[in-house]
């Protein structure tokens, strides 16, 4: 009899928690808080209300920019059907949906195995990017090789290929090359290096405001640095790791610089972790981070037996700290991808300054690089009165001794008739210097 009711409490209990979920999709319910029930049901009540709003929008409802959640999942569940596990392991895929540009969005990459021996192995890595504002793509190919059981060395090169996503100019291209090396240096220990340069192949160039302004765009020069080691177990509750990176990307109109370097501490069972970081970047200035977490596995055969349903996530005998070296032969290719783009300007208005007899004036002719253009002054007709060489970006300086008077000033190219505009200038006739009379 009791062992009935004990299994009548059960069935009444996995019932009730089955209302509940039911309850929380339903329409007109309040979402629970986010601190205290988990995340894949706030998930599943945000997809069922913005569902709802999209079957009957009220007047005052605003377009969220969140992605469609289904394409992700979907997409992947039907590869997983159909793709071997092999191919599935060297594949990275991720898609959604940018509600504020109106484009499905897309970041893949795969790694392909040209040639794998025993000891190294010759990849090939293609990588497609899409988001709501840019499209990339690049190839990576490399060459790995076990220099002895416990260390791995590689080296590899890339191309680039990224422009702004709705446009079908021209793209800006980049080429690059790494290495990385791995190790494990004894008790557990751990260590990965890796060194990227990059370098840009050719700028864009378009004009605006009526020609009158020639923008140029390239990728900027850079190279950055990662260091990720595991310190030796000192203990066997406890896995303590240093991790640290440097980055500089310079360009015309580009300059970002920066650090980060992290010490992080867990629990080996998985339970408690801490981390400290600390970074600097020109771009988001000085930040420090402290924060710890707490991971806890729930047993649901626990709780109804009365048991206490929360335990660590593994055990330490686990050895989760270990790694086996030559799994490094097939890792991906850690380095920077989607570089954000240097971009100046050069104008074809003239400016011109005076001081004393001499006037001093500079511009630019876009798409007039290293080529010669002329001075011309005018008081009535045009004249002219030297030549200047632009550079390799249209710009030039020069200046231009003239007599006292009233002038108008240009520039102008010849076997084209491109003219800058026109600017008038005085030069004043300096008045003698009176004598002082004693």
């Amino acid at each position: 009899m009791c062992k009935r009711l004990n299994l009548f409490i059960k069935l009444g209990f996995l019932f009730s928690m089955s209302v509940l979920l039911i309850l929380w999709n339903k329409p007109g319910i309040p979402a629970p808080n986010s601190f205290a029930y988990p995340n894949k049901f706030i998930e599943l009540n945000k997809a069922h209300a913005e569902f709802m709003n999209n079957l009957f929008p009220a007047k005052t409802h605003r377009q969220s920019d969140t992605p469609e959640l289904y394409i992700d999942p979907t997409l992947k569940q039907g590869l997983n059907l159909i793709l071997p596990a092999n191919v599935q392991k060297n594949l990275t895929l991720d898609t959604g949906y940018d509600r504020w540009e109106g484009l499905p969005t897309l970041s893949g990459d795969y790694l392909f195995l040209l040639k794998s021996w025993s000891d190294k192995s010759l990849f090939f890595s293609p990588r497609v990017s899409l988001t709501g504002s840019r499209e990339g793509f690049s190839m990576t190919g490399g060459f790995r090789q076990l220099l002895t059981a416990e260390t791995m060395l590689g080296f590899y090169g890339f191309h680039d290929w990224v422009r702004p996503r709705r446009t079908k100019g021209e793209y800006l291209k980049e080429a690059g090359v790494g290495m990385e090396f791995s190790a494990l240096p004894g008790h557990y220990s751990d260590l990965t290096v890796s060194l990227n340069a990059y370098f840009p192949i050719n700028e864009r160039r378009m004009l605006k405001n009526e020609g009158n302004v020639l923008v140029r765009e390239m990728l900027p020069t850079g190279a950055d640095a990662k260091i990720g080691l595991q310190l030796p177990a000192v203990t066997q509750y406890l896995d303590m790791r240093l991790d640290g990176e440097v980055h500089s990307y310079r360009a015309e109109s580009t300059n970002l610089t920066g650090y980060r370097a992290g010490f992080t501490v867990r629990t080996r069972n998985g339970m408690l972790s801490a981390v400290a970081e600390t970074s600097k970047d020109s771009r988001f200035g000085e930040n420090h981070k402290v924060e710890g977490n707490i991971s806890l596995a729930f047993d649901w055969v626990d709780l109804l037996d009365g048991k206490n349903p929360f335990s660590a996530p593994y055990k330490p005998s686990d050895m989760r700290y270990s790694r086996n070296m030559r799994d490094s032969l097939y890792g991906r290719v850690t380095r920077k991808h989607d570089l954000p783009a240097g971009k100046s300007e050069s104008k074809t208005i003239l400016m011109a300054e005076v001081r004393d007899n001499t006037v001093h004036f500079n511009g630019g002719f876009p798409h007039l690089s290293n080529a010669w253009v002329t001075v011309q002054t005018s008081q009535s007709p045009w004249e002219d009165c030297m030549d200047v060489l632009t550079d390799s970006s249209g710009s030039y300086t020069g200046k231009l001794d003239l007599l006292p008077g009233a002038y108008r000033i240009r520039l102008i190219h010849k076997p084209t008739g491109r003219i800058s505009d026109v600017k008038t200038v005085t030069i004043e006739e300096k008045k003698p210097e009176q004598e002082i009379i004693r």
